[in-house]
């Protein structure tokens, strides 16, 4: 029978031979971790005292964020009175187009004043000449109006729309049926889509 060669350890205890060996290393490696994990740990807390500790990097830290800062006031007036600026000018442009947004029309009513004005001025002329100098001055004038968006309302033969018709009178009107208008008292408007002034009506009522 083959005898089994034992080795004694360090602490007294008897292994055989190949298995102490073993046993040996991997105590030496948990030993080297063990010192590794101190290690780390020690360097760790030297590091985070070492950044605690720093003066100067603290007041340079310090500083830079004193610099962003005030560079972020700076950007922030600027763009307040960019602001301020431009709400000033809308107003100045909002009041000026509010001045002059009659321009355009009077200037294109003006040749319709001087045709008015000639025919005041002319003391020579028959009625039939006045009247026709008259109605010149009228449809030159509602051209420039119909030009920027002036219409008649259209309203005799219409049933009665309270929208765009005003009635001041009625009429029992067997040949019509109730509730038309019969007769156009005064011309209404409208200017675009909305109305300017309704017409003023006689209405159509059953006997």
């Amino acid at each position: 029978m083959k005898e089994k060669e034992y080795f004694f350890h360090s602490s007294g205890e008897g292994f055989p031979n190949g298995e102490g060996e073993d046993n040996n290393n991997l105590a030496d490696s948990e030993e080297e971790n063990i010192t590794v994990s101190h290690a780390e740990e020690d360097g760790s807390e030297s590091s985070t005292k070492n950044e605690e500790l720093n003066p100067q990097e603290m007041l340079a830290q310090i500083r830079k964020l004193q610099e962003e800062n005030e560079e972020l006031k700076n950007r922030l007036l600027r763009l307040q009175a960019d602001f301020d600026n431009y709400r000033k000018r809308a107003k100045a442009e909002k009041e000026e187009h509010i001045e002059y947004a009659n321009q355009e029309l009077i200037k294109k009513l003006l040749p319709v004043l001087d045709n008015m004005d000639r025919a005041c001025s002319s003391s020579e002329g028959s009625e039939e000449g006045i009247k026709a100098g008259l109605e010149k001055i009228a449809k030159q004038l509602k051209e420039v109006l119909e030009k920027e968006g002036l219409a008649t309302i259209e309203c005799e033969g219409e049933p009665f729309d309270p929208n765009c018709h005003e009635a001041v009178m009625c009429e029992e009107d067997s040949e019509h049926p109730s509730n038309t208008v019969v007769q156009e008292l005064q011309k209404g408007y409208m200017m675009k889509d909305k109305v300017l002034r309704p017409s003023m009506v006689k209405v159509a009522v059953d006997e």
